[in-house]
């Protein structure tokens, strides 16, 4: 009798831990689907804000590496710029030949995002979804129009068209320039912000600064 009871003691215990270790096994396999799905929305999220082919690599989303950098426009903007041109020369070094000159507006179409490199990528730290992303900066300035404000030639020193493309060349770096300073990149970074928050379903994320490529000049 005595035999018989310890037997089903036995019986019991090992059912009881059997029961523990395939509870064990689940929720391990529940874990692991729930991590594969978190990282594969981390990859979708990320190419639907990059429009790019994305990857798994040990456990975070990024961009696949390609031939050619690709660009993420998040703000375009109309913005204006106005430069002046300015000549006094003379006949013979000694003869005034009169001052030239020329003052133009130029309305420009300006593009501001990020250049998607290499190392661009989404991930999970500490439940919070961390994007690493380079700096923002201006894609491009685009001039749409210009007007001439102002046209003054010297008796013997006219206004060429070699000046006007000089001056047109010297109001897209101008308009670059101004356009930095705006606080155009700032709403960069905003809208960056807003739109993982969205897709995500994050009250905060996280940004970091992607390591810059070696050899690669800076933007101007």
């Amino acid at each position: 009798m005595n035999s018989q009871t310890e037997m089903w003691k036995t019986v019991r215990w090992a059912s009881v831990i059997l029961a523990l270790l395939a509870l064990a096994w689940l929720g391990l396999r529940v874990f692991e689907r729930g991590m594969g799905n978190t990282v594969n929305g981390l990859e979708k999220v990320l190419g639907a804000i990059t429009s790019s082919n994305t990857r798994i690599v040990e456990g975070r989303a990024e961009i696949s590496q390609t031939s050619q950098i690709s660009e993420l426009a998040l703000v375009e903007m109309k913005m204006s710029a106005t430069r002046s041109f300015e000549n006094e020369s003379y006949v013979l070094k000694y003869l005034p030949a009169g001052t030239k000159k020329l003052i133009i507006r130029g309305e420009y179409r300006v593009t501001a995002g990020y250049k998607l490199e290499p190392g661009v990528s989404l991930r999970m730290e500490n439940g919070m979804p961390v994007a690493r992303f380079p700096d923002p900066e201006i894609l491009s300035v685009e001039l749409l129009d210009f007007q001439q404000l102002s046209e003054k030639d010297g008796w013997m020193n006219q206004i060429t068209s070699q000046d006007r493309e000089q001056l047109i060349k010297e109001l897209n770096i101008q308009m670059r320039q101004e356009a930095r300073r705006s606080g155009v990149l700032e709403i960069v970074e905003s809208s960056l912000h807003t739109r993982l928050r969205d897709l995500l379903g994050a009250g905060e994320v996280k940004v970091e600064r992607a390591p810059k490529e070696k050899g690669n000049p800076p933007s101007h």
